[in-house]
């Protein structure tokens, strides 16, 4: 818990420095996390766009099933890279956290949990479809790549790919 304070207290500092200029764009939407093996989950997605196109993303998705728990937050920060020839399509890259629980509460064995963080990269393509007003949509997906705890020497990770549909008011 003092991980995830700390984490969400860090997120709020990075929120706090103020963009060079203006206007802010919230985001929210769906999202669809595939996690290896095609196991894709449905989540939702918070997001907050500054003027200078960077990018603060929260990534939720949780289910239970049986007497298993699990429940997934990757929180995100992306910079854009302008490579296209289209304004609409942007590349994005950044750093994420992942805070990752899972819960065993079976009565026929004793009650066990995990809950542990990663740090990694992400990668990804965000295509503006729509755009009137202060109102857009977008699509886009965004492939985090974590190490998994001390077994990176082994040149082992975790990914998970994020796709996403939000619409987004600029204020």
């Amino acid at each position: 818990m003092q991980r995830l304070r700390r984490a969400l207290l860090g997120l709020g500092l990075l929120l706090a420095v103020p963009s060079q200029a203006g206007a802010w764009t919230l985001q929210y939407g769906q999202s669809y996390i595939e996690q290896g093996d095609f196991l894709v989950q449905p989540g939702i997605q918070l997001g907050l766009l500054d003027a200078k196109d960077r990018r603060y993303r929260f990534d939720f998705y949780g289910r239970r099933f049986g007497s298993f728990t699990e429940a997934t937050a990757i929180v995100g920060f992306d910079e854009t890279l302008k490579i296209f020839p289209w304004p609409e399509l942007k590349a994005l890259y950044g750093l994420s956290l992942m805070d990752q629980y899972i819960q065993r509460d079976s009565p026929l064995a004793p009650k066990k949990e995990i809950h542990s963080f990663n740090l990694g990269v992400n990668l990804g393509l965000d295509w503006r479809l729509l755009s009137y007003d202060q109102w857009t949509l977008d699509a886009g997906w965004n492939s985090h790549i974590f190490a998994a705890g001390f077994a990176f020497l082994l040149l082992t990770t975790a990914r998970k790919s994020i796709f996403t549909l939000s619409v987004g008011y600029t204020l």
